[in-house]
Protein backbone atom coordinates (compact mmCIF):
# COMPACT_ATOMS: atom_id res chain seq x y z
CA UNK A 1 0.00 0.00 0.00
CA UNK A 2 2.73 2.28 0.83
CA UNK A 3 4.21 1.33 -2.54
CA UNK A 4 0.96 2.19 -4.19
CA UNK A 5 1.11 6.09 -2.62
CA UNK A 6 4.60 6.67 -3.08
CA UNK A 7 4.26 5.66 -7.01
CA UNK A 8 0.76 8.18 -6.93
CA UNK A 9 2.31 10.73 -5.16
CA UNK A 10 5.56 10.37 -7.50
CA UNK A 11 3.18 10.43 -10.49
CA UNK A 12 1.62 13.69 -9.10
CA UNK A 13 5.16 15.21 -8.89
CA UNK A 14 5.91 14.20 -12.84
CA UNK A 15 2.32 15.97 -13.87
CA UNK A 16 3.12 18.95 -12.19
CA UNK A 17 7.27 19.20 -13.30
CA UNK A 18 5.43 18.92 -17.02
CA UNK A 19 2.91 21.52 -16.24
CA UNK A 20 5.25 23.68 -14.91
CA UNK A 21 7.80 23.28 -18.09
CA UNK A 22 4.45 23.74 -20.22
CA UNK A 23 4.04 26.93 -18.40
CA UNK A 24 7.50 27.90 -18.92
CA UNK A 25 7.02 27.50 -22.45
CA UNK A 26 3.87 28.80 -22.93
CA UNK A 27 5.38 32.48 -20.81
CA UNK A 28 7.89 32.10 -22.91
CA UNK A 29 6.15 32.04 -26.58
CA UNK A 30 3.80 35.02 -25.01
CA UNK A 31 6.86 37.20 -23.97
CA UNK A 32 8.12 36.30 -27.47
CA UNK A 33 5.12 38.10 -28.77
CA UNK A 34 4.59 41.11 -26.74
CA UNK A 35 8.46 41.77 -27.48
CA UNK A 36 7.44 41.34 -31.15
CA UNK A 37 4.32 43.44 -31.21
CA UNK A 38 6.01 46.09 -28.95
CA UNK A 39 9.05 46.28 -31.03
CA UNK A 40 6.34 46.75 -34.09
CA UNK A 41 4.63 49.54 -31.97
CA UNK A 42 7.56 50.99 -31.54
CA UNK A 43 8.77 51.26 -34.88
CA UNK A 44 4.94 52.80 -35.89
CA UNK A 45 5.22 55.69 -32.95
CA UNK A 46 9.02 56.40 -34.36
CA UNK A 47 8.07 57.08 -37.36
CA UNK A 48 5.13 59.26 -37.01
CA UNK A 49 7.15 61.42 -34.36
CA UNK A 50 9.75 61.42 -37.21
CA UNK A 51 7.46 62.70 -39.31
CA UNK A 52 5.50 65.35 -37.28
CA UNK A 53 9.61 66.35 -36.19
CA UNK A 54 10.62 66.78 -40.40
CA UNK A 55 7.18 68.71 -40.93
CA UNK A 56 7.86 71.36 -37.72
CA UNK A 57 11.23 72.05 -39.06
CA UNK A 58 9.71 72.34 -42.35
CA UNK A 59 7.28 74.94 -41.09
CA UNK A 60 9.55 76.64 -38.98
CA UNK A 61 12.29 77.10 -41.37
CA UNK A 62 9.70 78.44 -44.00
CA UNK A 63 8.60 81.15 -40.90
CA UNK A 64 12.38 82.13 -40.32
CA UNK A 65 12.70 82.43 -44.35
CA UNK A 66 9.29 84.88 -44.25
CA UNK A 67 10.63 87.16 -41.39
CA UNK A 68 14.21 87.46 -42.47
CA UNK A 69 12.48 88.74 -45.93
CA UNK A 70 10.10 91.00 -44.28
CA UNK A 71 13.02 92.38 -42.09
CA UNK A 72 15.54 92.60 -45.13
CA UNK A 73 12.24 94.32 -46.82
CA UNK A 74 12.24 96.67 -43.81
CA UNK A 75 16.08 97.66 -43.95
CA UNK A 76 15.74 98.40 -47.50
CA UNK A 77 12.52 100.72 -47.20
CA UNK A 78 14.34 102.66 -44.09
CA UNK A 79 17.96 102.53 -45.64
CA UNK A 80 15.95 104.35 -49.04
CA UNK A 81 13.80 106.55 -46.63
CA UNK A 82 16.98 108.10 -44.65
CA UNK A 83 19.07 108.42 -48.09
CA UNK A 84 16.25 110.51 -49.36
CA UNK A 85 16.38 112.78 -45.56
CA UNK A 86 20.38 113.37 -46.15
CA UNK A 87 19.76 114.45 -50.03
CA UNK A 88 17.01 117.18 -48.77
CA UNK A 89 18.92 118.59 -45.97
CA UNK A 90 22.70 117.50 -46.21
CA UNK A 91 23.54 119.67 -43.12
CA UNK A 92 21.28 118.61 -40.66
CA UNK A 93 22.00 115.26 -41.00
CA UNK A 94 26.04 116.19 -40.64
CA UNK A 95 24.97 118.09 -37.38
CA UNK A 96 23.00 114.57 -35.96
CA UNK A 97 25.77 112.60 -37.22
CA UNK A 98 27.97 114.70 -35.53
CA UNK A 99 26.29 115.02 -32.17
CA UNK A 100 25.03 111.14 -32.37
CA UNK A 101 29.37 110.72 -32.49
CA UNK A 102 29.52 112.67 -29.40
CA UNK A 103 27.09 110.80 -27.37
CA UNK A 104 28.71 107.88 -28.37
CA UNK A 105 32.22 108.45 -27.44
CA UNK A 106 31.34 110.33 -24.11
CA UNK A 107 29.23 106.53 -23.02
CA UNK A 108 32.39 104.82 -24.01
CA UNK A 109 34.64 106.96 -22.25
CA UNK A 110 32.22 106.91 -19.24
CA UNK A 111 32.35 103.43 -19.23
CA UNK A 112 36.08 103.00 -18.80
Amino acid sequence: MAAATDETKMKEIDKVKDDLQRLREDLGRMLGHLGSYSKGKFGNVRERVGERVEDLQGRAYDRVQGTAREAAERGWQAASASRGKVHERPLTSIALAFVAGLVLASLFIWKK
